[in-house]
């Protein structure tokens, strides 16, 4: 327990040091601007009685849309745990990142701790936190639910094996709940996962004596992901085609054709804060890290001579763990780590033009999570597997010290918004103009699209056609009286004094409704912007607009929350033969 303790203080104490910038006032300049955003309409959301959370107030142009419906929610959840702890906006999101670089941490050394011992575990542990892609992604892009799927990646892969090795039913529960996070985090990192978990399960059920059981159990598990995450999976799956999604991510600058990396890239290139762009154009850099590469091929290297040294020897190995953690399984891991560095580069495309589904990533450089990954596992591999432990104390202690002093001037951002705060950040202008004109993706399938400068597909609105006033009258002679809203309903008493067409500023998508006196009304989304209008007779009339359920998302609650009830009986039954014996 001591030496646990001391190896959280460590972790920690790295995790400070490579956060030293998120303690400054405001937040630095990040390309992903909407995180505060973001935060605060799901806090209003989900105070309004929403829950999942799907529609959003003020984002979409003043409008609102249906953002959580598609884009993952876990870091919004982790964000309002702070801020309802009494933290700001903008401090809530800082601690998610901070705790994204600490989590990791103690999940990598979690799971290097299978096959290693402590200080080769430590190794991984602090160059997985310390990787260049984890500085791209907390200090240049801001991408957030990206940099806290650093922390699941680790804590799958470890309950996978325990589940494998010793198929207890505590395994089979945290496997799918840590399958199911890294869904509701970042879907678009958990498509390329997918193509990587089969290789290193195939592993584990060719190692396990059980064979069947452990083939049995993993698919359990993966099945239980999916439906503990459904509830979020299956409407953004089936209600994409709602949307203007394909006609901006799938074409022209949003293409995944012009974002493949050069090998040279790889190995070294200049740090910057620009985008990503065709060819040698970029203005970041995507350098997985010499320190990195260099050890990774080292470790490979070590384990092919064991490889050699084990099959001459006139006994075999005598412990599955051992065969595992040091002569098989860093060659898979480098295997895996080539994989994940190969689908960065334009060598990859008839991969990703066969996997069509890859397409939504945008960006192949997205796989440099994994080489991240798998990179820092195999530094702590190298020197598990040098068998002097003078070597590989000193050995680890040099390589750390080379790793900080390379790597710790890029865990710094270009430029500081001091002045940036919470209200700052939340007035009404800044989320339904600023913050929607960089990001609107889920608005309905019809709004009116133009192109940009940039030939790039963008919403036909300007700064005028931002609501002021969320029901209008757009003809007849009516009175609005009583006007109640939250983000996803509407009341109000309308005297109309003649046949009326009342207009709500709210983009028409599956699940509004639109009643009056109870009865259901005609929503009429004629227009460019796809907004709700209805007709009203003349009389005074209790009007109400609701975004309820569809199908889709009934079912989909219905599955999680059976998979729910299912992971809590699998929980008691262990609970209750743990306290048997």
């Amino acid at each position: 327990m001591r030496n646990y303790l001391i190896i959280t203080l460590l972790i920690l104490l790295i995790s400070v040091i490579l956060s030293l910038p998120l303690l400054k006032p405001g937040l630095y300049v990040i390309h992903d601007d909407q995180q505060i955003a973001r935060l605060f309409v799901f806090d209003q959301a989900l105070k309004s009685g929403q829950f999942p959370v799907r529609w959003v107030d003020g984002l979409g142009f003043g409008f609102g849309y249906p953002l959580f419906n598609f884009y993952p929610p876990f870091v919004y959840f982790l964000g309002e745990i702070f801020h309802i702890l009494g933290f700001g906006f903008v401090n809530s999101i800082k601690l998610v990142f901070f705790f994204s670089i600490f989590a990791s941490g103690l999940a990598m050394y979690l799971f290097a701790r299978l096959f290693f011992g402590r200080i080769p575990s430590m190794v991984s542990a602090m160059f997985y936190m310390a990787v260049p892609y984890r500085a791209l992604d907390i200090y240049v892009r801001g991408a957030l639910a990206e940099s806290f799927s650093f922390v699941w990646l680790p804590l799958i892969l470890w309950s996978f094996y325990k589940l494998a090795v010793t198929n207890k039913s505590i395994y089979l529960v945290l496997s799918s709940v840590f399958l199911a996070l890294l869904m509701i985090t970042h879907n678009l990192i958990f498509l390329p996962f997918m193509l990587i978990l089969p290789f290193y399960s195939l592993f584990l059920i060719w190692k396990a004596e059980k064979k069947l059981l452990a083939t049995s159990n993993q698919l359990l598990a993966t099945i239980l992901a999916f439906g503990l995450s459904a509830f979020f999976t299956l409407p953004a799956l089936f209600e994409k085609r709602f949307t203007i999604v394909d006609d901006l991510l799938l074409l022209n600058l949003a293409s995944y054709k012009i974002h493949f990396v050069y090998p040279q890239q790889l190995w070294n290139w200049t740090w910057g804060f620009g985008g990503s762009a065709a060819g040698l154009a970029d203005g970041i850099s995507f350098k997985i890290g010499k320190l990195h590469v260099l050890v990774s091929i080292g470790a490979c290297i070590l384990a092919f001579v064991h490889l050699i040294k084990a099959k001459q020897s006139k006994f075999p190995l005598a412990f599955w763990q051992r065969d595992l953690s040091s002569f098989q399984f860093p060659v898979i891991i480098f295997l895996l780590f080539l994989f994940s560095a190969f689908m960065t580069t334009f060598y990859s495309k008839p991969i990703w033009d066969l996997v069509k589904p890859l397409a939504y990533l945008q960006f192949p450089w997205r796989f440099l999570i994994f080489t991240a990954f798998f990179s820092s596992f195999l530094t702590g591999s190298f020197f598990e597997l040098l068998k002097l432990p003078i070597l590989r104390l000193f050995g680890s202690l040099a390589v750390v010290i080379l790793l900080f002093t390379v790597n710790l001037k890029l865990f710094k951002p270009q430029s500081y918004r001091l002045d940036l705060t919470d209200k700052s950040t939340t007035f009404h202008e800044a989320i339904s103009w600023y913050g929607s004109s960089s990001s609107f993706e889920y608005l309905p399938k019809g709004v009116e699209l133009v192109k940009s400068t940039l030939d790039t597909n963008i919403v036909n609105i300007t700064k005028n056609d931002i609501p002021t006033q969320q029901i209008e009258v757009l003809t007849g002679i009516a009175e609005i009286n009583d006007l109640n809203t939250t983000p996803s309903k509407v009341d109000f008493m309308l005297e109309a004094k003649t046949d009326s067409k009342i207009k709500a500023n709210l983009f028409n998508f599956p699940g509004w409704q639109v009643t009056i006196n109870e009865n259901k009304a005609i929503i009429d989304d004629n227009n460019r912007l796809k907004l709700i209008t209805f007709e009203v007779p003349k009389g005074k009339h209790n009007i109400k607009l609701e975004f309820k359920n569809t199908a889709v998302r009934t079912l989909s609650n219905l599955i999680s929350s059976f998979s729910v009830l299912l992971l809590i009986v699998l929980f008691a039954k262990r609970w209750q033969t743990l306290k048997n014996n």
